[in-house]
């Protein structure tokens, strides 16, 4: 067990090297092709279970998620816009939460 303790440093020095070399990757990637880097975020219920996610791309375009991967809807920023999953304008302003959730329940 003490040598395995003892591997703990290594290996998160190992797993932040990789983290880095990742993010360099992601800003080449940018770079080179245009607006590949994305975020994800996870909605998760008041038992911490994930319910769903919302995937933001570089120019802030919202994509949203449940949690059986279904598209529920997305929210553009420049038009201020949600629509669902049948593009459909649902409201102004952000609102992929709210779906996420109707989408829960």
């Amino acid at each position: 067990m003490r040598h395995n303790l003892s591997l703990l440093p290594l290996t998160l020095l190992l797993m932040h090297g990789t983290a880095q070399a990742c993010d360099g990757q992601n800003k080449k990637t940018e770079t080179n092709q245009g607006s590949a880097h994305m975020s994800k975020e996870y909605i998760r219920d008041n038992n911490y279970r994930v319910i769903g996610s919302i995937d933001t791309d570089s120019s802030g375009k919202q994509v949203a998620y449940d949690a059986n991967f279904r598209r529920v809807g997305e929210y553009d920023p420049k038009a201020d816009k949600t629509r669902d999953s049948n593009f459909r304008i649902v409201g102004t302003g952000n609102q992929l939460s709210a779906l996420v959730w109707q989408a829960h329940k």
